[in-house]
């Protein structure tokens, strides 16, 4: 049984992929393999552009021949009342089997397919579910994923917004320029201190008022008084009443003896010097 549920899914597959690229194909895992109650999104890949395009199911049934039974295998449809696919199995007045069935759907985009289910209605059970989907991939549903898509556009770089800065448009700028005129500055481009600029304009005042004060007294007072001022200052008259004691100063040390001796190693030394200096006359001349 196993077998025959691989072929139909296989003849199923094949009828879907004799579609062309840009379509990409595969089947989903049983989902319902954790019970006869699933979710869609746990049984497809994340993609876009994703259509279911077939259905293969396959279940086993434990009844009773007399009793009434039927098994209902279908997904909601999530955007509206009923099913975007049901299939009903009567089972009624037979004995307990395995069926297995395949569907071919017509490309039933998958955001139209809810939760999946198997429901059993009378009396019976059923057991080893197995359901299958049969998907298609656009790979161009966007064609902005795939350059090789028809109508695909190279992206622009995103260019960052850049924000030009006006100093002038600055409040903090603009209260330090109104107070500018506040500040001085020397011939440098360097701050004048308020404190230091006042100083030295007192130091200004107090020399220009010395300078004014000695031209007034010049003015009073005759140079010749001056002059004898200043001789009365410089009087040296008392230097040449000094007087420094001194005398005569007497050699103490005397010599002995009246001739001195003659250096005896001196006196060999200059023999000596005396005699090579003969002996280099006499290479000078051969002899």
């Amino acid at each position: 049984m196993i077998q025959r549920l691989g072929l139909a899914l296989c003849l199923v597959a094949y009828s879907s992929y004799s579609y062309s690229d840009p379509y990409s194909y595969g089947a989903s895992g049983n989902a319902a393999s954790g019970g006869l109650s699933w979710g869609m999104g746990n049984v497809f890949p994340n993609s876009t552009g994703l259509s279911i395009n077939g259905l293969i199911y396959r279940y086993s049934t434990v009844k009773n021949p007399e009793d009434d039974m039927k098994v209902h295998v279908g997904n909601l449809n999530p955007n509206g009342d009923g099913y975007t696919f049901r299939e009903t199995d009567d089972w009624s007045g037979v004995p307990g089997n395995t069926i297995t069935k395949s569907f071919t759907l017509n490309n039933i985009p998958f955001e139209l397919w809810g939760r999946g289910s198997i429901e059993v209605e009378g009396k019976g059970e059923v057991k080893n579910p197995y359901v299958i989907y049969n998907y298609r991939i656009d790979e161009c549903f966007d064609p902005q994923l795939n350059p090789s898509c028809p109508g695909y556009k190279k992206p622009m770089p995103v260019i960052p917004e850049v924000v030009i800065y006006n100093a002038l448009e600055d409040s903090a700028v603009s209260e330090v320029l109104d107070t500018e005129d506040d500040f001085k500055y020397d011939e440098n481009g360097n701050l004048i201190d308020e404190e230091e600029e006042e100083e030295k304009a007192s130091r200004l005042e107090l020399g220009l008022a010395s300078s004014q004060n000695a031209l007034t007294m010049l003015k009073t007072q005759g140079q010749s008084d001056i002059i004898n001022l200043m001789n009365s200052q410089t009087n040296i008259a008392m230097y040449y009443n000094a007087k420094i004691n001194g005398g005569e100063y007497k050699d103490k040390h005397t010599l002995s003896d009246k001739q001195m001796p003659d250096n005896k190693m001196a006196l060999r030394n200059t023999l000596s010097q005396q005699i090579l200096h003969e002996k280099m006359i006499d290479m000078q001349y051969n002899k």
